[in-house]
């Protein structure tokens, strides 16, 4: 169940990411702060890529 959740967490976060070009703001908000737009899809693109590097490692580990 661990491996399914950060596989969703990694989708939903890439979709964040996408969603955030085509919706026409200059500032968004995370934890109340808000940020540049590009500040933004960085933090979000770490998340993602982090998540789905750690999903991948740990499913080919018990492969």
């Amino acid at each position: 169940m661990k491996g399914k959740l950060s596989l969703i967490i990694g989708i939903l976060a890439i979709a964040n990411v996408v969603y955030s070009f085509f919706s026409n703001v200059k500032h968004s908000s995370i934890f109340g702060m808000e940020l540049n737009i590009w500040v933004y899809r960085l933090i979000w693109s770490f998340l993602a890529v982090s998540i789905l590097y750690k999903y991948f490692k740990d499913n080919k580990a018990t492969e």
